[in-house]
């Protein structure tokens, strides 16, 4: 009976992939993969915070609720601080290489990102959890449960996008969801505590990390298999050091004014001593949500049309080419990237007006008051800077310029911060750190774009290079 559901579904497993290889459905798989990797577990949390809350506040009261949200905010705001510089080092071990390594080489390779990462990220949440002297233990527990997942699902789902494997991605994404789903609203019913929910999620998450590792052999994984993925990942390090920091520094730029909020006059304190700010923070993670699309698109033009004609640039070079034909095909590679920024800066201006002209009747609905209305159409405004900031960024990545990247990410970061205090002292906190920063950072952001773009040959062979500076 087991081995008849067992190739039943893997009957089924090919007509799907049968289905989705098709003209239409294929890019549409492409861009499911690239925006669960972008905000999958933001989607989740937004979904199912929902739900409960729909149906939660009569059992558990306004109080728990909140509690419950918080912990998943600070969960999902403290795992990508640790697990994104760790993937993008694991995705380089992968991708630097010629030969791709065997599935046993790959899985010890995901299974040592993956523990470190969790490891990490669980030091970072007992670290929070003491400094905010939380007072609900089972919830604090919950909390460092869900922190470690979900920093192991965030770099799992780095990886796998470095081995392609947008099926398995979309997979796991989506069976982990529905079950924290599920069981947040099954739990919800008879649940007492806040704790029982962040448990769902924490399972949910589980599921989607042993679904991850599921097509890895792991069975014969030995201590040396493991010893060498980490002198691989160690060895990656010493090179990629600028980008895993510069994405650090990214991901607490976006937090900084948050964090602002959270410790200025307007902050709260939850009950069971998480810090908040639901003026702030209910307008301007609403403004976020209009990224999403965008940093999609975004992600889907570097994944197909950028590498592509980087690969064409790359081997007009392997073939011996002249120095005028050398030329033409790094114009032929500008025009691409331009095009592409352009293309995905054009779709985020869109959203963002759509968004722009619906933000009153989401702000009605969101019941948000005047000030959090403000506070909305600015963080709108601010990210789609941000997007524009992160599209120079991510060409900055294409080429290597590693430090300049590292540079622009800390800059973001220094005057979000800088500017969020200045304002919080001054007058109300508003939005204008954010957005100021994202200007800022895009403008620095993008004239080291049309200086690499313009001098191409050199970048690529002399700056980007890493083999002259690092050796092989």
């Amino acid at each position: 009976m087991t081995l008849r559901l067992i190739s039943s579904a893997r009957e089924l497993a090919t007509h799907l992939d049968w289905i989705f290889d098709g003209p239409l459905l294929n890019p549409l798989r492409r861009i499911v993969a690239e925006l669960i990797v972008v905000a999958g577990p933001w989607l989740l949390t937004i979904v199912t915070l929902i739900l409960i809350s729909q149906t939660a506040q009569p059992s558990l009261g306004a109080e728990a609720l909140e509690d419950m949200r918080l912990a998943v905010v600070y969960a999902f705001m403290l795992a990508p601080l640790i697990a994104t510089p760790l993937g993008i080092v694991a995705a380089r071990s992968i991708t630097n290489i010629e030969a791709p390594p065997d599935k046993t080489a790959l899985g010890a390779l995901m299974l040592v990102a993956c523990g470190f990462s969790g490891i990490t990220a669980q030091l970072l949440a007992i670290t929070v959890t003491l400094a905010l002297r939380l007072s609900d233990t089972a919830l604090a527990l919950a909390f460092l449960v869900l922190t470690s997942s979900s920093a192991m699902l965030w770099t799992a789902f780095i990886v796998l996008g470095a081995c392609r494997a947008r099926r398995r991605l979309i997979l796991a994404f989506s069976v982990g969801m529905a079950a924290a789903v599920s069981l947040s609203v099954l739990t919800v019913k008879t649940s007492q505590t806040s704790a029982d929910l962040v448990w769902c999620f924490a399972a949910g998450i589980t599921l989607s990390l042993g679904l991850c590792f599921a097509p890895f052999c792991l069975a014969g994984l030995e201590s040396k298999g493991l010893h060498r993925a980490w002198a691989r990942m160690l060895g990656t390090a010493r090179t990629t050091w600028p980008l895993a920091l510069g994405a650090m520094f990214a991901i607490a730029g976006v937090w900084a004014d948050k964090w602002v909020a959270w410790g200025g006059s307007g902050g709260l304190t939850s009950t069971a001593g998480f810090l908040h700010s639901p003026t702030y923070d209910s307008a301007l993670f609403l403004a976020h949500l209009s990224a999403v699309p965008g940093l999609a698109v975004l992600a889907l033009y570097f994944d197909v049309p950028f590498r592509e004609a980087m690969a064409r640039f790359r081997s007009a070079l392997s073939r011996g080419a002249s120095l005028d034909r050398a030329e033409r095909a790094g114009e032929a590679l500008g025009v691409t990237i331009w095009t592409g920024i352009q293309h995905s800066m054009i779709a985020q201006l869109a959203l963002s007006a759509a968004f722009l002209l619906i933000a009153p009747v989401a702000a009605t609905l969101a019941g948000l008051r005047l000030d959090q209305f403000l506070i909305l159409r600015t963080g709108i405004v601010g990210t789609f800077l941000h997007v524009f900031f992160l599209a120079a960024s991510a060409v900055l990545i294409l080429f290597n310029r590693k430090l300049v990247f590292l540079t622009a990410q800390f800059l973001f970061l220094a005057i979000n911060l800088g500017v969020s205090l200045v304002l919080s002292t001054a007058i109300r906190m508003t939005a204008l750190g954010f957005t100021l920063a994202a200007l800022v950072g895009g403008i620095f952001a993008i004239v080291f774009v049309y200086a690499t773009i313009r001098e191409i040959l050199r970048y690529h062979f002399l700056d980007g290079n890493d083999v002259l500076f690092f050796g092989k």
